[in-house]
C-alpha cells in the first residue's frame, strides 16, 4: 500500500516495460551490431514487450489502460490549461499527447521487429534495400521521438510542477 499522501500512478509491469524499452532500444541503436545474434535477441525481446504492453493496456485498469486515451480538443485544451496554470493534477497519468507517443512508440517497435525479422529470416528479403530503409527510418524516427519525449517530460515536470520521472521509477507520486 502507498504511504500516506502518495498515489499509485504506474504499476510495476508498466515501469519495467518502459525501462526495458529504453535499455533495449539503446543497446540496439547505439551498441549492438545489426544482424548479430545479440541485436536479434534484443529485438525479439522488445517485440515481446510490445505485445505484453498491448495486452496489459487492454485488460488492466488504471492509468496504463488504453481506455484512458482521449485525444480530442477538450482533453488537449484541458491539459494545456493545467500546464499554463502550472497545476497538473497529481493523480494524472499520460496526457493526450503522451498517449500519442505511447502508440507511436509501440507501432515503431513493431515495425522494427517485423522488418528486422524479414531482413534476417526471409532469404528473399535479406539485404533488401526497401526493407532496410524502412527498418532504418523506423529506428531513426524512434530516436527522434525518444528525444522529444525526454524534453517533453522535463518541460512538463518543470512547467506543470508535477513529478513525472520518479513515478516511472517508484510507481508513486
Amino acid at each position: 500500500m502507498a504511504n500516506r499522501g502518495q498515489l499509485q500512478i504506474w504499476a510495476l509491469p508498466v515501469r519495467l516495460c518502459h525501462w526495458l524499452f529504453v535499455i533495449g532500444f539503446t543497446l540496439n541503436y547505439f551498441i549492438l551490431e545489426a544482424g548479430r545474434t545479440a541485436h536479434e535477441i534484443v529485438g525479439y525481446v522488445l517485440v515481446a514487450l510490445v505485445l505484453f504492453r498491448i495486452v496489459w493496456g487492454v485488460v488492466k485498469p488504471g492509468h496504463a489502460h488504453f481506455g484512458q486515451f482521449h485525444l480530442n480538443y477538450r482533453a488537449v485544451r484541458e491539459h494545456l490549461h493545467h500546464l499554463r496554470k502550472r497545476s497538473i493534477p497529481r493523480d494524472s497519468g499520460h496526457n493526450p499527447i503522451g498517449w500519442l507517443f505511447v502508440f507511436a512508440t509501440l507501432a515503431l517497435f513493431l515495425v522494427l521487429g517485423i522488418t528486422g525479422f524479414l531482413l534476417e529470416e526471409i532469404d528473399a528479403l535479406f539485404g533488401n534495400p526497401t526493407v532496410e530503409l524502412i527498418h532504418s527510418l523506423a529506428g531513426d524516427t524512434l530516436m527522434v521521438l525518444a528525444c522529444i519525449h525526454i524534453a517533453a517530460v522535463l518541460f512538463t515536470q518543470w512547467r506543470g510542477r508535477i513529478a513525472l520521472i520518479s513515478p516511472m521509477i517508484t510507481g508513486k507520486r
